[in-house]
């Protein structure tokens, strides 16, 4: 006779909480400008990844309710049966424009959104190189695709090159696929090496663009933007390159959903083929009009962006030169603080709520073992007075436990 169900629930729980890694939900209330209410006492929010608090913004909530009061609230039935309302339409004409792209194909969440485009575009025979620290949603859609998965070390694009190399002679299409900023760890891939070794061994890249959406780009469009931008690459190679973007709306845009930007071809593809997009019902109308209101603020105040980059990288030289370790050397808002030992991050995390600051706390399997850490998400809401605050905290319990 087989385990009952109740002690295969109770056995598998009672390994997660021996390894010190157990989870549990908690009520955070957002307040706005950059503060949440947790146990009912108020705090910075440094766990949100609402980089630019628009969630909060009156313009973008206004739109939401006017679009709800004028076409509800749901999209009431997949976009292919009756689900692509005119907010739809018109968040697509505008990221179309925002992103440069031909085509814009909305999804119910950024993680179906790369799951759905990635299962679908690879196929049975084909070869994925897939960097070794993406998003779940990348690694689930590879698998599902039926492609042979090939994992290269973080960023470490000699051993991706090797891996091409034994690769030249697959009949299959070979596919590089990668997050432009890594979740994470706040680290930016070299997307214009990835560009010339796509090129010279013949690879297509798929690039999730959720964490750099709203952040990089003049206006927020994203790294390959930047890319395009630099002057240093070929922006013909990289359209040719890097034919599949995929962005978020639930992130720095302070909404929900997530997008595929491309061609209209794809999009066409997708459309018929990305089981997520065909068995989900749409995004909501609210979702759609905020979205829309996040990005037209962007543009409008592209400054939002620089100045975010600005403080983020102030406060990672600044934890560095202190001796702490920080994952990477970039700008991005995501700000990854090591600390290895679960108990000790966590231990570190509630020094922070006790001093008003909420922190995220990240332990395996979300990251490598031996890696566990605080992951700080800075919003440009927050003024300069409150991230020195922060860090002055950081580093009192960083002296603290080198005594």
């Amino acid at each position: 006779m087989s385990e009952p169900f109740s002690e295969l629930v109770q056995r598998r729980l009672a390994t997660i909480r021996d390894e010190g890694l157990l989870r549990k939900r908690r009520l955070v209330e957002p307040l706005g400008e950059g503060r949440c209410r947790l146990n009912g006492r108020e705090l910075w929010d440094f766990s949100s990844n609402d980089y630019h608090g628009l969630a909060n913004h009156p313009e973008v909530i206004a739109a939401a309710c006017e679009s709800t009061r004028a076409h509800g609230l749901g999209a009431r039935a997949s976009v292919l049966i009756s689900g692509w309302t005119p907010a739809h339409q018109a968040l697509r004409d505008q990221l179309s424009q925002f992103e440069a792209a031909e085509d814009v194909l909305l999804c119910s969440s950024g993680y179906a959104a790369c799951q759905g485009a990635i299962s679908a575009l690879i196929e049975p025979g084909d070869l994925i190189f897939c960097d070794r620290l993406n998003h779940a949603c990348l690694i689930d859609g590879c698998r599902l695709s039926g492609g042979s998965l090939r994992v290269f070390r973080h960023n470490e694009l000699d051993a991706l090159e090797r891996q091409l190399q034994k690769a030249h002679s697959h009949n299959g299409r070979r596919w590089i696929v990668t997050e432009s900023v890594f979740g994470m760890d706040g680290i930016l891939a070299p997307l214009g090496r990835l560009v010339e070794l796509a090129e010279q061994y013949d690879a297509t890249i798929i690039c999730d663009e959720a964490h750099a959406t709203g952040i990089y780009g003049s206006c927020g469009q994203g790294a390959v933007t930047d890319l395009r931008e630099s002057g240093r690459y070929d922006v013909e190679q990289i359209d040719r390159r890097i034919p599949v973007r995929i962005g978020t709306l639930s992130k720095a845009l302070g909404s929900q959903g997530g997008f595929i930007a491309g061609s209209a071809e794809l999009t066409q593809l997708l459309w018929n083929t990305s089981r997520p997009l065909m068995f989900s019902t749409g995004l909501s109308v609210a979702a759609c009009a905020g979205a829309s209101a996040s990005v037209r603020l962007l543009q409008e105040q592209p400054d939002r962006c620089r100045h975010l980059r600005r403080a983020a990288a102030e406060l990672r030289q600044t934890l560095s030169e202190a001796a702490l370790t920080l994952l990477g050397d970039s700008d991005s808002p995501i700000v990854s603080l090591v600390l290895e030992d679960p108990e000790r991050t966590m231990n570190w995390a509630g020094e922070l709520e006790a001093a008003g600051f909420l922190v995220g706390a990240i332990r395996p399997p979300t990251v490598p073992n031996n890696t566990a850490r605080l992951r700080i998400s800075l919003s440009s809401v927050h003024s300069p007075n409150v991230l020195d605050e922060l860090t002055q905290i950081l580093l009192k319990l960083h002296e603290a436990s080198s005594v």
